[in-house]
């Protein structure tokens, strides 16, 4: 037996090795169902595909496809990836017809078009996610509640619209739903019936962010059916309601609860603070009354809380804070704190100091100066102190938060010195501290080499190194508006060397001399408003804007972790436009704007440069209260996204030129106070603006909305001679027409009058025609009449 061990052994292998090679073997014959197959194809037939993203999807073997997954064992296709990778920024940026645009990334990767039924023969799946799309506002299809075997659904920024099918709730086997963030110009995706949530019996993840309730007062009551909830997004939804009593809490494994930036208006619930296991919990934004904070200490696995603008009845006492040592975001923003600074030591000194990264105390009416205890934060990423009643200086504790991503002290009463240990925070990116009266120089700025954003605006700035000082960064923003800048008033040098800086404001600042040809290529953002700069417009300003757009609403929020200024916050850039005389402010949500132009109640002269026909993407030029002369260029229509344009208070002559009604997206326009005249040219933009201000001053122009008329025949010198001209042709039009009558009249009557023979013959010539037509017609009427008969006698 010893000696055959060996060959059994060999023999075992080798059947072993063969039944595993047959396996391979057999793995590698699988292919795609054909069935499924053609499916695919008719989806992608049916959807425009601008960046070919589906280009692999050719050959037999779908399973070979990008974005297909099938089963080894049977081939069939179980999951569907087309979620649109390049758009980082789905929840806040849509591919609708308004604001599409060829610079931005996330649209030219995007499906375009419907979902075809034909994905009905895909009954295998159980993972879908087409996210980031464009499917221009169709529905949800019925149809997607068909797939009985689908664990992960995700629609969010797919520019769906319309009402949400119930027949999702079908989807009895659903893990993960996600609709969120779905718009399509005024399209937006909403929910009249939520009961069929309530079906979902496996769901863990529930996203519905900005989906729209409507007339839903029974969501809770849905959601406490889903014994395995575990996160629930409802921001955005149009929530009013939240019920005061729970019978009985059934999810207690929610971790996440998101009801932020509703219109709910009652008293919160006891009932809440019975879920433990809540890590995330945001009502920021709503009309919620608190009686006390003190049960907020019961919900010890706290990581987040937001209770921005959240109302105390018997105001807020934060103690019960400094019991949630896992909390690591805290957003007080709005909430009436008031109290002064140094007396929230006792909250924040505990587990908190340790624990803390993010701390928003914006709006909460503290007062006093900041205390020293701010920078024995150990782990502070992000601090935001705006919009109080702050005073004094800036303590050089503040130095030791080496953690910290972003500072925000705008908007406070803070003057003197900024410590120069601010400076050593190498880990700052933002850097917010407008309206205050601080005096800083480059001393504050030395070793911050990862900032990007900076705003100092309304201070005293002393940066006046020449050519000699080179910046430690590369800024992305700078907003130096109303500033002093110190010696004297001037383009800072080492603008040059900011290669990257999208956005740029040196508004109200004095500036004296006339714009230099040196300002960073990648501008896009440029206001130069309210200084004595003068010379012309530059030419070159055209190639400093023709870069890739950068859209404004991508600095609301990011996705990022390192960018923690947007992350969980409100905070948004404004920008300051000066219209009709008064400076308006624009926040990013109200005004689609990418590209700025805005050199107003500067000493500008010379005409308005054609090239800046050239800026495709412009949204805003603003060239008021200068010195311009000439006329309105006629490629003004080349600026094709602009929705304000602010020309007034110029001495620009001449016609308005027709191109601007081709201005599809024009909402703002100032003309007035110019030398133009003619006609105030028509269309179908034009049409909306119908304030006569808007071309008040120019004595010359007529038409529509003003109330004076244009004189038809000589409205200007050059419309006489168009009109003269067309009066000239008009009449000789109608004279050769009355000539031709008349001889072609007279050659033929006066002939037949004149000559007897032609006479005779042309009334013989009538004669035989008649007879001819007499004996046709009778000949007619007789074999008509004889058929009768026959006829009637066969019968």
């Amino acid at each position: 037996m010893g000696g055959r061990s060996p060959l059994l052994v060999i023999v075992f292998s080798l059947a072993v090795l063969c039944i595993e090679l047959g396996i391979s073997n057999g793995f590698s014959m699988i292919r795609c169902q054909e069935t499924e197959r053609r499916a695919l194809m008719e989806f992608k037939q049916r959807v425009r595909d601008p960046s070919h993203i589906l280009s692999s999807w050719v050959g037999e073997d779908c399973c070979s496809w990008e974005g297909i997954r099938c089963s080894n064992d049977t081939g069939h296709v179980i999951e569907l990836h087309l979620r649109n990778r390049h758009r980082s920024d789905v929840s806040y940026m849509g591919c609708s017809e308004t604001n599409f645009d060829d610079d931005d990334v996330g649209c030219r990767w995007a499906l375009h078009g419907g979902i075809t039924p034909s994905l009905l023969s895909l009954q295998h799946l159980n993972h879908l996610d087409l996210s980031g799309n464009n499917f221009e506002g169709n529905r949800i299809p019925e149809f997607l509640g068909s797939f009985g075997r689908l664990t992960y659904l995700n629609l969010s920024g797919a520019g769906f619209g319309g009402k949400v099918p119930d027949q999702l709730g079908n989807l009895s086997t659903l893990h993960q739903l996600d609709l969120s963030y779905n718009f399509y110009l005024d399209d937006d995706l909403y929910i009249e019936n939520i009961g069929w949530i309530s079906r979902l019996t496996s769901l863990q993840h529930l996203n519905m962010n900005q989906v729209r309730f409507r007339n839903v007062s029974d969501w809770l009551q849905a959601l406490n059916a889903l014994s395995r909830i575990q996160v629930v997004e409802m921001a955005s939804c149009g929530l009013e309601t939240f019920p005061p009593s729970l019978p009985h809490v059934n999810f207690t494994s929610l971790t996440t609860l998101n009801l932020e930036d509703n219109i709910i208006n009652s008293t919160v619930p006891d009932w809440l603070f019975n879920i433990t296991s809540l890590e995330v919990l945001s009502l920021g934004s709503n009309h919620l009354y608190w009686q006390t904070l003190d049960s907020i200490a019961k919900l010890t696995n706290l990581r987040q809380l937001d209770l921005s603008y959240n109302t105390f009845h018997d105001g807020f006492k934060p103690e019960p804070l400094s019991n949630l040592c896992k909390l690591q975001i805290l957003d007080l923003d709005k909430v009436p704190v008031n109290n002064v600074l140094a007396n929230l030591e006792q909250v924040f000194s505990g587990c908190l100091m340790l624990i803390l990264e993010e701390l928003n105390l914006s709006g909460t009416q503290l007062r006093g100066s900041i205390p020293d205890w701010l920078g024995n934060f150990k782990n502070l990423k992000f601090l935001d102190l705006s919009h109080n009643s702050l005073y004094g200086s800036v303590p050089r504790s503040l130095g030791n938060l080496s953690s910290l991503r972003s500072l925000f002290l705008y908007s406070n009463d803070l003057n003197g010195s900024i410590a120069e240990g601010i400076g050593g925070l190498k880990g700052l990116i933002y850097l917010v501290l407008s309206y205050n009266s601080f005096h800083l120089s480059e001393l504050h700025l030395v070793n911050l080499s990862s900032l990007k954003y900076l705003d100092i605006s309304y201070n005293y700035i002393d940066l006046n190194k020449g050519d000699e000082w080179i910046p430690p960064f590369q800024l992305r923003s700078l907003y130096m508006t109303f500033c002093q800048i110190l010696p004297r008033p001037h383009f800072p040098r080492w603008l040059r060397l900011q290669t990257t800086l999208r956005d740029l404001s040196l508004s109200s600042t004095s500036i004296k001399e006339g714009i230099p040809n040196w300002l960073p290529s990648s501008l896009e953002y440029l206001s130069l408003s309210n200084n004595e700069i003068s010379g012309d417009v530059p030419q070159y300003l055209p190639n400093l804007m023709n870069n890739t757009t950068y859209n404004f609403s991508s600095l609301k929020r990011s996705s990022s972790s390192s960018d923690l200024y947007f992350n969980n916050h409100s905070y948004e850039d404004v920008m300051w436009l000066f219209i009709k005389g008064s400076e308006l402010e624009y926040t990013t949500r109200l005004l689609s704007i990418d590209k700025v132009i805005d050199l107003s109640n500067n000493g500008l002269s010379g005409s308005i440069p054609e090239e800046l026909g050239n800026l495709h993407g412009l949204r805003s030029l603003n060239l008021s209260r200068n010195y311009l002369t000439g006329k309105i260029p006629n490629n003004i229509n080349g600026m094709q996204r602009l929705e304000i344009l602010d020309l007034s208070r110029n001495n620009l002559s001449g016609a308005i030129p027709s191109t601007l009604a081709a201005l599809n997206f024009l909402n703002y326009l100032n003309l007035s106070y110019n030398n133009l005249s003619g006609r105030i040219p028509t269309g179908s933009q034009l049409q909306t603006l119908t304030d006569p201000s808007f071309y008040a001053g120019n004595s010359d122009l007529c038409g529509p909305p003003l109330t004076k008329n244009c004189i038809d025949n000589i409205p200007t010198k050059e419309e006489e001679n168009e009109n003269s001209m067309d009066r000239i042709e008009s009449i000789w039009l109608y004279m050769c027409r009355a000539l031709g009558f008349i001889v072609g009249f007279w050659t033929i009557c006066g002939s037949i009058l004149l000559k007897s023979r032609w006479r005779i013959a042309y009334f013989q010539a009538i004669d035989n025609m008649c007879d001819r037509l007499y004996v046709v017609l009778v000949l007619n009427v007789a074999m008509f009449k004889r058929k009768l008969m026959v006829g009637r006698q066969v019968d």
